[in-house]
């Protein structure tokens, strides 16, 4: 491929983005439209989120299968694949109804605190948008990790197995990671016909597509102006600024993990198995984007099985059981490619062990001390885990509501799943904590500004429609 830039490929980026799209709407559209009837039928902004989503998990999946079996990413099969998924698309268009709008009770909100939510959205879809596709990559994990990894998998078939997976002296390239932020990117390169900093253009749909789905996963606990303000709050944090359209995975894992958290809130709301599946998918994406996936893929298991809807245990039992299920089996064939290569010091399963944790329980204080710090944080966080906090305490007896308790189960259940890999790293801790927590606290930033949202009070625009 020839290594350049240019804005003839403009028109190739389009309709990269267009079949990504495409390719998400009938899996997005099929199994959320299956409560269509029913008291709570999606919205029509629900199906475009969960499709800019869906639809990047699904070509990097189609075309890692494909490039192990020989075939490195090209146009064609891209387009194929496209047109495939859109015949699929039309057909689920036609056989299902067109997504109702919810209804909610009428607030007065004033205009101007609407229009400053607004254009909190759209400064923080500016800033992210700009940086994926004007300014080169320069963020460093991007470059050498994320990146690296999207140009040789844009240029090689993952079989026979190209030298770079076991080159230990790239190990700063985190060759185990998991490889479906890459393929996606790879997927552009090959649309483009040439390697640049395009790849790094799918944020374009990740990004409002988590925005997206944390405005919906509020809005039917507690309306519009609470769903305003906390996506608001949540589009302008400066690490999303800062990572969102860098070309990192940071926005690809926190943009699935937001998804999966409305998916599991419809499912406890309507008991439809569409919905168990997509959070099963999504946190499969979220296994095969980063380490902390699979983490975060179990979590949504355990609450699934815990927090399913009213008087139906074992109806969550078995949709916790289905999507361990789903994960397991869509994660499985990178266990296996990646079976035998060298472990370097990105190793943290091979350390995660009762007795290396007992070991370093020394650390805990620094672990917390560290988090804690990084989340009072003024100039990454502003207000959020203030205002997180402070609605927690003032409205603690709304943590009755299943909805809003199942929210404060995950929230806390993330910030603990980042506590055993700290203990267990070879690295300098102090040195980990000054480099990483910014971008741990953005994965789980969507929980935090839905909490937000569904603790709102009435007075400030709330509804109070909780669903029970």
């Amino acid at each position: 491929m020839a290594r350049g830039r240019g804005w003839d490929n403009g028109m190739w980026c389009a309709i990269y983005l267009c079949i990504l799209i495409v390719v998400g709407y009938p899996l997005a559209a099929g199994l959320a439209r299956g409560a269509t009837g029913k008291a709570s039928p999606p919205e029509r902004l629900e199906i475009a989120a969960l499709s800019a989503c869906m639809g990047p998990g699904i070509m990097g999946i189609l075309l890692i299968f494909l490039s192990m079996l020989g075939e490195r990413p090209a146009r064609g099969e891209i387009l194929a694949i496209g047109a495939a998924w859109g015949a699929a698309g039309i057909a689920v268009w036609r056989l299902r109804p067109v997504a109702a709008r919810w209804n909610e009770p009428h607030t007065d909100t004033p205009k101007w605190w609407l229009t400053a939510c607004f254009l909190a959205i759209g400064y923080g879809v500016l800033v992210v948008g700009i940086d994926a596709l004007i300014y080169p990559v320069i963020e460093w994990d991007a470059f050498a990790i994320w990146q690296l990894k999207a140009e040789v998998l844009a240029t090689l078939p993952m079989h026979p197995r190209p030298g770079y997976f076991s080159d230990v002296a790239l190990s700063y390239s985190h060759l185990r990671y998991p490889v479906l932020a890459p393929m996606v990117s790879a997927g552009m390169h090959a649309m483009n016909g040439r390697l640049d900093d395009l790849g790094k253009t799918i944020s374009l749909l990740w990004y409002p597509g988590m925005l997206g789905a944390a405005y919906c996963a509020v809005r039917r606990i507690n309306g519009k102006t609470a769903a305003l303000t906390a996506t608001a709050l949540l589009a302008c944090l400066e690490p999303f600024c800062r990572y969102g359209g860098s070309g990192t995975a940071e926005t690809a894992i926190t943009a699935f993990y937001a998804c999966s958290i409305l998916c599991l809130l419809r499912w406890q709301e309507t008991g439809d198995w569409g919905y168990a599946i997509l959070a099963a998918i999504f946190s499969a994406w979220m296994a095969w984007t980063k380490n902390e996936g699979l983490a975060l893929a179990a979590i949504n298991a355990v609450v699934m099985a815990a927090m399913g809807p009213r008087g139906k245990r074992g109806k969550s039992l078995a949709a916790a059981g289905m999507l361990a299920a789903i994960v397991a089996a869509i994660y499985l064939p990178w266990i296996v490619y990646t079976w035998g290569l060298p472990r370097t010091d990105e190793d943290y399963g091979g350390r995660l062990n009762p007795h290396e944790i007992l070991s370093n329980l020394g650390r805990l204080g620094t672990i917390l001390t560290g988090m804690g710090r990084e989340l009072i944080d003024w100039q990454d966080w502003g207000l959020l885990w203030v205002i997180v906090l402070g609605l927690a305490a003032a409205e603690r007896r709304r943590f009755k509501d299943r909805a809003i308790a199942t929210i404060g189960i995950l929230l806390i259940l993330h910030l603990l799943a980042y506590v055993p890999p700290l203990m267990v790293t070879n690295w300098k801790l102090e040195e980990l904590l000054a480099v990483s927590t910014d971008r741990l606290m953005m994965h789980v930033a969507p929980v935090g500004a839905i909490l937000i949202g569904a603790l709102w009070p009435r007075w400030v625009g709330g509804t109070g429609s909780t669903l029970k």
